[in-house]
């Protein structure tokens, strides 16, 4: 069984300190930096297809996997597991590769400039340059077996990977659940809805009781472990804008809300990331905002997608 992460037999205080240990904070990058997030928090990443939803969730990934240091060098990790729900399933695992390895790359020629500012000559450096390229595979191979990832087609694979991860995680497990994209069924589901099932005593099958169901099986998780749930969500322009309505005075977003209220109601903090039609202060770059609707702040931050990761564009 699953170790509980509040236990019964400790104050506050105790907790407070143990969980903090156990879970320090984890490292966002851009435009998520701005609110910071703690254990059970439900992130929703909104916006249009294409608007570096996905890219964001690799790189928190890239960062939870890392390890905060080794062999005296300093990687910033975390060195926990991240579950990936792939429900769109267009991942693609050579970004995530590619992103690890740059972060391993610069942290490495970090340390060794570091050493030269120290002027610290170590002449078996020459000699250990085969053992380093070595570590670094070592290292990275151990990272990614800290990617947990699973690809769904429709909501009842989505709904039996949630129902086993209970069994399937362990006590030092995952940190953060990652789900790209929660309304990727959407359609298929809301028209399963309007279908007749053929037994009145069985319980619908549709939009709502899905939604019911996803949202209680994470409730689980978050009750028996201490882990952050960010969820991507695609949307589309409408001439109406129900998000309006969450955001005192926010007349401004262009998209419509579509999942059910129990998911909606579920979710604690929502950003809106959408591309910038002006690209010429960035170059080649494809810019892109990010804006928070929930806690509403009156900040947009401008962040581009690199080779190297997520920064800012200013």
């Amino acid at each position: 069984m699953a170790k509980a992460w509040i236990n019964g037999d400790e104050n506050a205080k105790q907790m407070l300190s143990r969980v903090l240990k156990e879970r320090p904070l984890l490292h966002l990058p851009p435009p998520l930096h701005r609110v910071p997030l703690g254990v059970s928090n439900i992130l929703e990443i909104v916006g249009p297809s294409p608007s570096a939803k996905t890219e964001i969730l690799l790189q928190v990934a890239v960062n939870c996997i890392l390890p905060k240091n080794r062999n005296g060098v300093q990687y910033g990790g975390l060195e926990h597991s991240v579950l990936f729900l792939d429900l769109d399933c267009r991942l693609d695992i050579y970004r995530l590769s590619q992103c690890l390895k740059l972060k391993i790359t610069e942290a490495n020629r970090l340390h060794k400039t570091k050493d030269l500012q120290k002027c610290v000559v170590d002449v078996s450096d020459h000699d250990s340059s085969n053992q380093r390229e070595y570590d670094d595979t070592d290292l990275f191979n151990e990272c990614m077996r800290r990617f947990l990832y699973t690809r769904c087609y429709d909501s009842f694979e989505f709904l039996s990977a949630l129902k086993a991860l209970n069994y399937k995680l362990t006590s030092n497990g995952v940190h953060v659940l990652m789900i790209d994209n929660i309304g990727a069924f959407h359609s298929i589901d809301r028209g399963f809805s309007s279908l007749p099932q053929g037994n009145s005593s069985r319980k619908n099958i549709g939009l709502q009781s899905v939604f019911a169901t996803v949202v209680l099986e994470i409730k689980k998780l978050l009750e028996l472990r201490s882990m952050i749930v960010l969820a991507t969500k695609n949307v589309t322009n409408q001439v109406k804008s129900s998000f309006s309505s969450r955001v005192s005075g926010c007349l401004k977003n262009p998209y419509r809300e579509y999942m059910p209220l129990t998911w909606q109601s579920f979710v604690t903090h929502q950003i809106l990331v959408r591309p910038l039609d002006d690209k010429r202060r960035f170059g080649d770059q494809v810019s892109y905002s990010g804006e928070w609707l929930l806690p509403a702040l009156s900040i947009s931050d401008e962040f581009v997608v690199c080779d190297t990761g997520i920064s800012d564009s200013l």
